[in-house]
């Protein structure tokens, strides 16, 4: 027999203690500090440019709505 949920749909996030940690450790982070990261985690130029278009044009769309 199937359950049924009772109140409002939970909205799918899930914060936990180390995501508020790194969350407060990333926006702490310079421009070049974020690029060095990046880096590490084996991304070229190339690479990080096209990242950062995409992330550009998703806050352009945010902004928006």
């Amino acid at each position: 027999m199937p359950v049924r949920r009772v109140g409002p749909k939970p909205d799918g996030k899930i914060e936990k203690p180390e995501d508020k940690i790194w969350k407060e450790w990333f926006d702490k982070l310079d421009i070049k500090e974020h690029e060095q990261k990046l880096k590490q985690l084996g991304l070229d130029e190339d690479d990080i440019e096209e990242w950062e278009e995409a992330e550009s044009l998703k806050k352009q769309a945010k902004k928006k709505e």
